[in-house]
């Protein structure tokens, strides 16, 4: 624990570290609890062996140990759903872990669903019945997932199951037991992605690895909405790491000013426009302050594939992040990517998006202030992951989508309306992938503090309002990325 402070505390100063303990006694004391709790709810003998059940075959390595329950909890699932494919949460080395509902993005990542898995007996072939043999099912979790969802297998993003009578389930109860678990993910920790000087000159290890590869032919063009409002040096910085540290190099860039009065701002527009001709470009927006708005009026001017809606207190970290973010978003079934944004000491500012959780019960950032060092809950922070949403500081998404759903919801002025684009988004069968690689900072939010006096809260309040009754039956029904056994108080406890 104190090795792991310290190592906090080097890369990211002493409050994450003061955090990072805390949050560690606390992470100890539950576990302790876990396991008193199994130890006390014991793995049948009977039923460590009985892996054929009502038409089905339960799927495991020699480590794994079913739970008492398991049998009748699999009755109850198949008589209601009769699904194709099963999987449940796990006691994994002493741990609980609780998973999301099918993702085949994180599947993709890293073997979230373990080393158990419950499948109808007709998925069965010859490659299935090979790989089930395999130390560890995460090849086999891939290959039975891939054919209940379709032939262009997991990664493909598609989220219709093509199984006849069911698809993919997942209870939300720890059912087996895994104590020889070895972590298993794409390769992300034999090679360390090189982090530019600003975010750690020591070149700490990120655990990350950057693949720019992009399955098309040409690089389709990007276009960047960036609203502005005086800040120039932020806007200066941001726009600087988009032309020289950035190596995706098909971009337009879409100035929408809003009612600046400085002369230093109108000067370093025309700078840009007399240096960046062919990039950028500078639109007017005289209304009022819409961010919603403003986005969409920006948008209009687009001639790109693919568009990035970009804070203008942002600045890129690693050279590939457009590459990484368009690899996801060109795919036919994705909606929305997001990236990984740090404050500028360097802990999480958004990794993902859960709704129905935080103190109103609307929508969070669930690994915020996290260290960017650490993994978070099941590699959150360092894996590809799916989320119900991903933040609109950063979002990347085919314009030919954007103009079908009318883009940003203009009643939403300021708050919540990424997550409500994002929501729309999953209504018409999309997925929205958070990824690690594309990585930038985010200056301004921790500091621009709350919208909780005046004006500001007022509209705050009332468009939390709004966001909450339209997206009611979400709240209520629980995110599914968000496993219904963790709080919703506190991201990611139990």
């Amino acid at each position: 624990m104190i090795s792991h402070a310290i190592k906090v505390y080097k890369n990211s100063g002493l409050k994450p570290a003061v955090k990072t303990v805390l949050n560690d006694l606390g992470a100890a004391s539950s576990a302790r609890r876990q396991r008193i709790f199994y130890a006390r709810s014991l793995f049948s003998e009977s039923e460590r062996e009985n892996t054929s059940i009502s038409g089905y075959r339960i799927v495991k390595t020699d480590g794994v140990r079913l739970h008492m329950d398991m049998v009748c909890e699999l009755h109850k699932i198949i008589e209601e759903k009769n699904p194709a494919v099963i999987y449940t949460d796990e006691l994994r080395n002493s741990e609980l872990l609780y998973k999301p509902d099918f993702a085949p993005d994180n599947l993709e990542a890293h073997n979230y669903i373990g080393n158990c898995i419950i499948v109808r007996e007709d998925l069965f072939d010859d490659t299935a019945r090979v790989l089930a043999n395999e130390p560890s099912l995460w090849s086999f979790n891939k290959y039975i997932c891939g054919k209940c969802i379709g032939d262009r297998g997991v990664g493909d993003g598609s989220i219709s199951c093509k199984c006849a009578d069911g698809g993919i389930e997942h209870v939300s109860r720890a059912l087996f037991e895994d104590e020889k678990y070895v972590d298993e993910a794409v390769d992300v920790d034999n090679e360390t992605s090189h982090i530019a000087h600003d975010i750690s000159r020591d070149h700490q290890d990120t655990g990350i690895n950057i693949d720019t590869d992009i399955d098309m032919a040409d690089e389709p063009l990007i276009s960047i909405i960036i609203p502005n409002y005086e800040h120039v040096d932020d806007l200066r910085r941001c726009v600087e790491s988009l032309l020289y540290i950035n190596s995706y190099k098909n971009i337009e860039i879409i100035i929408v000013e809003n009612n600046s009065k400085s002369d230093e701002i109108f000067a370093y527009y025309d700078e840009l426009l007399k240096e960046q001709p062919d990039i950028v470009k500078v639109v007017k927006w005289e209304g009022s302050f819409n961010y919603s708005a403003i986005n969409n009026y920006g948008v209009g001017f687009a001639k790109g594939e693919l568009l990035l809606l970009l804070n203008n207190d942002t600045k890129l970290i690693e050279t590939g992040s457009l590459y990484a973010m368009a690899r996801y978003a060109f795919r036919e079934n994705t909606g929305a990517v997001g990236a990984c944004l740090l404050y500028e000491d360097k802990t999480i500012q958004h990794a993902g998006v859960i709704v129905g959780i935080g103190p109103d019960r609307t929508a969070v950032h669930p690994s915020s202030g996290v260290p960017f060092i650490e993994k978070g809950y099941r590699g959150s922070i360092h894996h590809v992951q799916n989320y119900s949403a991903v933040t609109g500081a950063c979002l990347m998404v085919k314009k030919a989508l954007y103009d079908r759903l009318g883009g940003l919801d203009e009643e939403l002025a300021v708050a919540y309306n990424d997550v409500d684009f994002c929501l729309r988004l999953r209504t018409m069968g999309l997925l929205n992938v958070y990824v690690p690689q594309a990585l930038l900072f985010h200056y301004e939010s921790r500091s621009r503090g709350y919208d909780d006096k005046g004006e500001r809260h007022t509209r705050f309040l009332r468009e939390s309002a709004m966001f909450r009754d339209r997206w009611q039956h979400i709240i209520d029904d629980g995110d599914p990325y968000y496993n219904r056994c963790l709080s919703k108080a506190v991201p990611w406890r139990v």
